[in-house]
């Protein structure tokens, strides 16, 4: 089940999608360039909050890289199957 994430995640999400569809995977640090790139705000504080966000709304899968365990590889979530899993209950 996903939940809908605020225009801000939107945004940056749909800028990653772009770059990774398919379901490949990246990092942190690939997901700051391309933000970057796009001229969004990378700041490392927004990038973190914003993969907090995606997470726990069901957006993104991470786990931790087989060479590095300090690190995480994301894939993000095929946006049709997140609409589609969305829950459609009003938060009160």
């Amino acid at each position: 089940m996903t939940k809908a994430i605020p225009k801000w995640v939107m945004q940056r999400y749909s800028v990653l999608y772009k770059k990774f569809r398919c379901g490949q995977t990246f990092t942190r640090e690939d997901a700051t360039k391309v933000i970057k790139e796009s001229g969004l705000k990378p700041e490392e504080k927004l990038t973190n909050t914003f993969f907090s966000e995606l997470s726990e709304r069901g957006w993104v899968k991470a786990e931790r890289d087989k060479k590095d365990k300090r690190k995480k590889i994301f894939k993000l979530m095929n946006p049709i199957e997140a609409i589609l899993n969305l829950d459609l209950k009003e938060d009160n």
